[in-house]
């Protein structure tokens, strides 16, 4: 017999989830340099900035690794 139905243990599922994601974030919004790094790479990628993975992966010879 189980004191919770397999609703109530979904959504207790959902919430332990939810609840490590916060977690998580706030960690990492207290590491400035992390943050500081974040925005960096998100301004280049909206100016354009980037290039394709299997480039990086050819130069990098990591063809057959990843």
């Amino acid at each position: 017999m189980s004191i919770l139905t397999m609703e109530e243990k979904e959504l207790l599922k959902k919430a332990t989830t939810l609840m490590d994601e916060l977690l998580e974030t706030l960690e990492v919004m207290q590491d400035e340099e992390l943050v500081r790094d974040l925005k960096a790479a998100i301004k280049e990628a909206e100016e354009g900035k980037t290039r394709p993975l299997k480039e990086l992966i050819s130069e990098l010879g990591l063809e057959g690794e990843i």
